[in-house]
């Protein structure tokens, strides 16, 4: 057991803004040191396929920190570089934030106390890669950050601690994560150092009441046309039913495609973005949905976009529709 007291080393893995958030909260208490950090080496980003080093390697250069990178998964030779490290300095704290691959046995083991892991959902619901997208996308109100043990199963370690969360009606999955991320950041120190002092935590039921919010694709994100321009008022509903997609499965429960999509547009903003095939006189044309609202039970389209043409509103676009 570490005493809040004494330095507790961190071994930090993740890629994103959100893991350089937690580890600022963290090394902001000089309690906490950082060793070292595994993340994936800089990739192709962007139309230009410009290679971009990711937040948590810039920050990690800026402290001095060793990096160690990850290719497509934690293989021999990434585990022999972080042995290499953790011999010269043990790390009490394994810290895994949007890290995107499968963490190994032996890297579970590795840290004196535990390997921890911050979960963007009021645990055990939406467990898995998209908790945002899921808690949006079903209507949740209310929501939690979790700090949490990892362990093999997916996110199925005991809780450390549950920070809840008013869900706003107008969040995109952009809002979701900002704003979860940050209240844990108010109190990741705190809350690692009480835990270092004396680790206490309470086990997950073995099932989660909801479906694992899986990794989201362009066919999760796909509505037939005649269903959102019925839900639009458009056309009138004819019952065609939807593909078997995400969306079908979330209208199953709700009955509602109007609400469902709305929703929609927000969980799968930036992406995958909510999206249909529209019928023109060029044939079937991609049309994003950037953003909507509800009137009175129906679905308004405020803005739009048609592959190839910039965002606009559906009623600049709508003489392009042609109607079957």
């Amino acid at each position: 057991m570490t005493s809040p007291s004494k330095t507790i080393s961190v071994g930090l893995a993740g890629s994103t803004e959100r893991t350089r958030l937690m580890a600022e909260s963290l090394t902001a208490d000089p309690v906490f040191q950082i060793v070292w950090t595994l993340t994936p080496p800089p990739q192709p980003i962007g139309r230009q396929q410009i290679m971009t080093t990711n937040p948590v390697e810039l920050w990690s250069q800026a402290q001095g920190i060793p990096v160690v990178h990850v290719q497509t998964k934690l293989d021999a030779e990434v585990e022999t570089q972080v042995m290499a490290l953790n011999t010269n300095q043990p790390i009490d704290i394994l810290l895994v934030v949007d890290f995107g691959y499968l963490v190994p046995d032996w890297l579970l083991k590795l840290p004196k106390i535990a390997p921890l892991n911050i979960h963007p959902s009021d645990l055990p619901r939406w467990r898995g890669s998209s908790p945002a997208q899921f808690c949006l996308l079903f209507g949740d109100s209310t929501s939690a950050v979790t700090l949490m043990i990892m362990s093999a199963g997916l996110d199925e370690g005991p809780i450390i601690a549950t920070l809840p969360i008013a869900v706003d009606p107008t969040w995109t999955s952009i809002d979701y994560y900002r704003e979860s991320f940050a209240l844990m950041a108010t109190r990741l120190p705190d809350l690692v150092k009480q835990f270092a002092a004396q680790p206490v935590s309470t086990s997950q039921p073995a099932t989660s009441p909801t479906p694992i919010a899986k990794r989201l694709n362009k066919t999760d994100s796909f509505i037939e046309w005649p269903i959102l321009a019925a839900a639009a008022g458009l056309l009138p509903p004819d019952g065609i039913a939807a593909s078997s997609n995400l969306l079908a499965e979330v209208n199953a429960e709700t009955a509602d495609w109007p609400t469902v999509l709305e929703r929609a547009t927000r969980a799968f903003s930036p992406w995958p973005g909510l999206w249909t095939l529209l019928p023109t006189a060029k044939g079937d044309q991609r049309l994003k949905i950037l953003a909507t609202h509800l009137d009175h039970g129906r679905l308004v389209l405020d803005t739009v976009q048609l592959e190839g043409k910039q965002p606009s509103s559906w009623a600049q676009l709508k003489s392009v529709w042609q109607r079957n």
